[in-house]
C-alpha cells in the first residue's frame, strides 16, 4: 500500500470512528496515572531530557536530552546514568528509538541520526535529512514494529497545506528504504477531537478537556511531545505539553481515549516508552523546584476503575 493510499484509507477511518463512536469511545483505561508502581529521579545531567526508550532486550533505558549529542544509557529501575555515549555534536535533539542493535535520534528540524555499534570502537552514525524542518517541529519518536518504520510527531506545522488551527501530523521513515515517506501517515483531526468528546463517558477531566480543545479557539491547543507504540496492541500514545495531556490512537487513526496525566506528577512529560510487557515508562524535564523524574506504570488490561 502507497503512503498516499495509506492516507486515504486514515481519511475514511475517520468516518468510521464518527459514525461508531460508542464503540471506541468506552475504550478502558489500562494505566492507573495517580499511582505510579515507581518513580525515579534523574542525574542533573538529564535536567531536560527530552526522549526516552527502552533498549530490546528491556535491561536498560535509553535516553537523549535537548542540547547534547550523547546517548544516556540508565538503570530501568533506579534512572541511574551506566553509560554515556556521545555520537554527535550539541543540537535540539528530541526523540531515540532502538531497533535491534542500530539507536536512532530525532533532532527537532526532522533529520534522524543512525547509530550503530553505539559506545564500541566500531560506533559509525549516519545522517538523514528528508522534507521536515523546524517549522514542523519534531518532538516524538518510536519505532512501529509492523510496518518497520520510525514515527515522527510533529508538535508544530503538519506540513504541506495542512491548517496548523485543524490537524497535527505523523510522518513514516521507512527503515528499509531508508527513507521518509512524504504523505503523512496519520491526521489527528480537530473534529475528530471533539467528536470524541461529545460522544466519550465523561470522566472528572471531561470539562477541562472541552476547555482546552473548545472549538470556538483559534489554535488547536494540541503539542505533541512524545509518542510510543504499544508492544501488545499496537494503539499509539501520545502525550501532549499544552494540557499535560495523553491520547490514545489505534493504527487507523481513530481515537481511543484522551486523558490529562496528574499535574502534581507530570510537570513536563517529554519521553514515553514501553517495556515488552507492555509496562510504560514516563519522562519529565526538570521544572522549578520539581527535578527530571521518571514514573513507571503497570499495564493491567483488565483494570475497570476509570479516573
Amino acid at each position: 500500500m502507497t503512503p498516499k493510499h495509506l492516507f486515504i484509507l486514515f481519511i475514511c477511518c475517520f468516518f468510521v470512528t464518527v459514525s461508531f463512536s460508542q464503540e471506541h469511545h468506552n475504550h478502558a483505561d489500562p494505566y492507573d496515572w495517580d499511582n505510579p508502581a515507581q518513580s525515579f529521579s534523574l542525574d542533573e545531567k538529564l535536567i531536560e531530557i527530552s526522549g526516552l526508550s527502552v533498549e530490546p532486550t528491556g535491561t536498560y533505558l535509553l535516553a537523549v536530552q535537548d542540547e547534547l549529542g550523547e546517548l544516556f544509557v540508565l538503570d530501568k529501575m533506579t534512572g541511574r546514568i551506566v553509560q554515556q555515549i556521545p555520537f554527535w555534536k550539541e543540537g535540539d535533539y528530541e526523540g531515540i528509538e532502538q531497533v535491534g542493535s542500530t539507536v536512532y535520534v530525532v533532532k527537532s528540524t526532522g533529520t534522524i541520526y543512525e547509530v550503530a555499534h553505539a559506545g564500541t570502537s566500531e560506533q559509525t552514525v549516519e545522517k538523514y535529512n528528508g522534507f521536515l524542518t523546524g517549522d514542523n517541529d519534531i518532538e516524538g519518536l518510536s519505532y512501529w514494529p509492523a510496518r518497520n518504520q520510525l514515527l515522527l510527531a510533529c508538535k508544530a506545522q503538519p506540513g504541506g497545506e495542512l491548517d496548523p488551527n485543524r490537524y497535527k501530523a505523523i510522518y513514516a521513515f521507512d527503515l528499509e528504504t531508508k527513507s521518509f515517506l512524504t504523505e503523512p501517515l496519520l491526521l489527528l483531526d480537530r473534529e475528530a477531537v471533539s467528536a470524541y468528546l461529545k460522544d466519550c463517558k465523561p470522566g472528572p477531566d471531561h470539562h477541562k478537556l472541552c476547555d482546552i480543545f473548545d472549538p470556538e479557539k483559534e489554535d488547536f491547543d494540541l503539542s505533541p511531545a512524545a509518542l510510543a507504540v504499544h508492544p501488545l496492541t499496537d494503539n499509539f500514545y501520545l502525550t501532549s505539553s499544552k494540557g499535560n495531556l495523553l491520547i490514545v490512537i489505534n493504527s487507523a487513526g481513530e481515537i481511543l481515549h484522551i486523558d490529562k496525566l496528574p499535574k502534581a506528577l507530570h510537570r513536563q512529560p517529554e519521553g514515553l516508552c514501553f517495556d515488552l510487557a507492555g509496562n510504560l515508562y514516563i519522562s519529565n524535564e526538570q521544572k522549578k523546584d520539581t527535578p527530571p523524574l521518571i514514573h513507571y506504570y503497570l499495564y493491567d488490561p483488565n483494570r475497570t476503575t476509570e479516573r
